[in-house]
């Protein structure tokens, strides 16, 4: 029980870590770290702290819907709701 529990939130961290990593690099491709406004106030952070605040956004974003990708997932011994999924009609 331990080890799946842990294999789920691998497959939930890891892949939101892997889009968290490609979603950064192409939004401040786009967008300088000093054009961004919060609210309408200038973020005064250093640029690494953005870019850091917006990895771990990212990242948290990744996780919410691979969260809800796994919850949503039926029971591995549910085949679409038919519980004599294995038996011929």
């Amino acid at each position: 029980m331990q080890k799946e529990r842990a294999r789920r939130w691998l497959w939930v961290v890891w892949p939101a870590f892997l889009v968290a990593a490609i979603a950064e690099v192409i939004f401040f491709t786009v967008f300088d770290p000093f054009d961004l406004h919060f609210f309408g106030a200038p973020l005064e952070f250093s640029r690494q702290a953005i870019y850091t605040m917006g990895f771990f956004g990212f990242w948290g974003i990744g996780i919410v819907a691979s969260v809800l990708t796994v919850f949503f997932e039926p029971p591995p011994d549910d085949a679409g709701g038919r519980s004599d999924a294995r038996e011929d009609p």
